[in-house]
């Protein structure tokens, strides 16, 4: 009656269930000058209620045999747990409690607030996590909240207050939220049981929207000093689309062959043929706002340039050189991979989740798979030339400028020099 959705897939193989409770809102909720608030929430959410202490929480939790997290995404705020199927009444009592009887408890917020302020430091010697900042600062631009990380900044995390907090909470509404739940229970108990749920109240909050970030940065080479560094982390991408968007399946199928796993082309040949690194991968974010798609390794400092070329050479010819060889060889690797990819419950949850946030049909897999048999040579062609231009991406790369800085300008790319927060250096 509180307007929660549920769905639900049934499954008796083992006694068991995992639920999700997914709530519209997340980063996209923090305020723009707090950025951090959300993420923040999820962890005081359990340390405690007003009638446990965490000690307690944790020790109730663990004698259902149980386990609830609460985590922030992008685009909403997530309660997520599993328990044996007999003690799931049980557990949705301890839901309920977190839910709506947070314990507020300042000792515990200037705790986490501290641990998250140590983390944050640490961040800015982790030349991966470097990269990851700047990568998505460049792709949305200083205006879209999406720049910033999602547990935030050293600046917002100083000033993020308890009452933050709280006023975010007020947003945790029920209204446009959706209860998932997969394992051994019939709809039946599982209403019967989330009747618990229906006090849980509050107004739905309007998330905001932001324009399309301006693609400024294209064609440019970003380098971030990170002296004796053995590795070079390189980010290469370009924002690409939304999961609404018609072509996102078809995008989705065609990054099979370049970066799908240790079977796509970057693995092969930075790896496999190379050795340059211990992995190169890509894919497409999955956001209701447009998403990127994104290129990520780690190589040897002495292999950057050799591996950017490489790189950069395999994304301009991908199209060209897709041939109906490609065609058959993704249709088999997606249909193989299909037999087993909804077996476990976590799948179905996925499943259930997916279904929920971007809208889909109850038969979305069965549609998605169709729409893969259907794929032609020419619409493999269309997307990569649409979505994947390569002087149209981004170049990160987070080395050592002493022995790499030279060579990157045989690359043939305007290069900026950038601090560790994205600043442009003056040369």
């Amino acid at each position: 009656s509180n307007g929660l959705s549920i769905l639900g897939i049934e499954n008796n193989e083992v006694p068991l269930v995992e639920f999700d409770i997914t709530i519209p809102g997340g980063q996209l909720l923090d305020p723009e000058n707090k950025v951090g608030v959300a993420s923040l929430l999820s962890e005081l959410l359990l340390q405690g209620t007003s009638n446990k202490s965490p000690a307690d929480l944790e020790e109730a939790i663990g004698l259902l045999g149980a386990s609830i997290y609460a985590y922030a995404a992008k685009e909403e705020f997530h309660i997520y747990g599993s328990c044996l199927a007999k003690n799931f009444d049980a557990t949705m009592l301890l839901v309920k409690e977190i839910i709506l009887e947070p314990r507020w408890d300042e000792a515990e917020f200037s705790r986490i607030k501290k641990a998250l302020e140590t983390e944050l430091k640490d961040s800015e010697s982790n030349p991966n996590s470097i990269a990851s900042k700047i990568y998505n600062k460049l792709l949305y631009g200083e205006q879209q909240i999406f720049s910033k990380p999602l547990s935030g900044t050293l600046e917002t995390a100083e000033s993020i207050t308890l009452e933050d907090l709280k006023r975010y909470y007020k947003h945790l509404s029920p209204r446009n939220a959706t209860f998932h739940i997969a394992g051994a229970l019939s709809k039946q108990s599982v209403t019967k049981s989330l009747q618990k749920l229906n006090q849980w109240d509050a107004g739905t909050a309007k998330i905001p929207s932001y324009p399309d970030p301006k693609r400024e940065h294209k064609n440019k080479l970003y380098f971030i000093d990170f002296p004796g560094a053995k590795q070079s982390v390189i980010r290469i991408g370009s924002l690409a689309l939304s999961q609404n968007n018609k072509d996102a399946n078809k995008l989705n199928f065609a990054n099979e062959i370049i970066g799908g796993g240790s079977s796509g082309m970057l693995f092969q040949t930075l790896r496999i043929g190379k050795g340059y690194t211990y992995g190169a991968y890509s894919g497409v974010s999955k956001y209701n706002t447009v998403g990127p798609f994104t290129i990520r390794t780690s190589v040897r400092a002495n292999a950057t340039l050799k591996s950017l070329e490489i790189i950069k050479n395999m994304v301009a010819d991908y199209a060209e050189n897709f041939s109906s060889k490609e065609v058959d060889l993704t249709k088999n690797k997606i249909l193989k991979a299909n037999t087993r990819a909804f077996e476990s419950l976590n799948a179905h949850l996925s499943m259930l989740k997916e279904i929920s946030k971007f809208k889909r049909s109850n038969t979305f897999t069965e549609e998605k798979q169709n729409e893969l048999i259907a794929m032609t040579l020419t619409d493999y062609k269309k997307v990569i030339n649409k979505y994947l231009k390569e002087d149209e991406m981004i170049y990160v790369v987070v080395g050592d400028k002493a022995t790499q800085f030279n060579e990157l300008k045989k690359l043939g790319k305007t290069i900026i020099e950038l601090d560790i927060y994205g600043n442009a250096l003056k040369n």
